[in-house]
């Protein structure tokens, strides 16, 4: 059931340049909630600019205390509002929204692949994945050292990640993908969870594919409604072996892709439909 109530501003921390966490009070959506889903925020700064509500992932939650929680980047006029709103405040808030991972069972081995921000959903899950006895290994990128999200909470965890920075500064020297590529070379996995860039979301893909390794990706994207009646958020996706809108059958006829809604489909979507 989705969700839609004046969510309490508890806390909100500056976590790196551009970088935030928020913790707000809102007991019915935490209740419900589900690893890979998101939040819709209205955030306004006076009459009805921005007009449309801003998608944010689950980064985590506390159904005790019916705290949620999102991490964001400033990108936009709607996160630089969001940035300036302080400890008792009020947020509107709508959700739980979308399509959840897929939550496997002990003894499952689980690695996750996660660039800059893209590790927001991925937290959530790897909380619920460790209540559930399953071995998770984690992968964090970014091109710069402070862009680097979820290190400090996942050692809370107890999960020590592997750090790629490509510019070198720590960890291992290049793109995470290029640390994937090692990490499977040495260890073998059940299934792999990753959310990032499109363009690093392919790269794992192709990765996985080659090893035969299954797994969901949680795909970003702009959502001006969050329930699908819109459209705005439909992405390509592969169904009777299309991989794309210009991929041609043996005749030599054009076939297009059919489409998705990241809000309401997704936004995980398993390796295989996506890329």
């Amino acid at each position: 059931m989705i969700f839609s109530c004046k969510a309490e501003i508890i806390h909100h921390q500056k976590k790196g340049p551009g970088l935030y966490r928020l913790d707000f009070h809102a007991p019915e959506i935490c209740r419900s909630a589900r690893p890979g889903q998101f939040l819709h925020l209205k955030v306004v700064d006076r009459g009805y600019d921005p007009l449309l509500r801003r998608p944010f992932s689950i980064y985590d939650l506390n159904r005790e205390n019916g705290l949620l929680s999102v991490t964001y980047k400033v990108v936009g006029l709607g996160t630089e509002i969001l940035s300036r709103k302080g400890q008792g405040e009020t947020l509107e808030v709508m959700g739980p929204l979308g399509r959840p991972f897929t939550l496997w069972e002990e003894d499952e081995s689980i690695i996750m692949v996660a660039g800059g921000v893209g590790y927001a959903p991925l937290n959530f899950l790897a909380r619920e994945l460790l209540k559930k006895k399953v071995k998770v290994e984690v992968l964090l990128g970014a091109r710069k050292l402070e862009e680097l999200v979820g290190e400090e909470d996942l050692k809370q965890l107890g999960i020590f990640p592997e750090v790629a920075v490509e510019e070198g500064t720590r960890g291992f020297a290049g793109r995470v993908t290029d640390l994937l590529k090692r990490k499977l070379d040495e260890q073998s996995f059940h299934r792999l969870y990753s959310c990032g860039p499109c363009s690093m979301l392919k790269e794992v893909a192709l990765i996985s594919r080659e090893r035969a390794l299954k797994g969901e990706v949680s795909l970003e994207s702009i959502m001006a409604c969050g329930v699908g009646a819109c459209l705005g958020c439909a992405f390509p996706v592969k169904e009777d072996g299309i991989k794309d809108e210009h991929e041609t059958t043996a005749e030599g006829q054009l076939q297009k892709a059919s489409y998705k809604r990241v809000c309401v489909e997704g936004p995980t979507f398993s390796l295989e439909e996506v890329f």
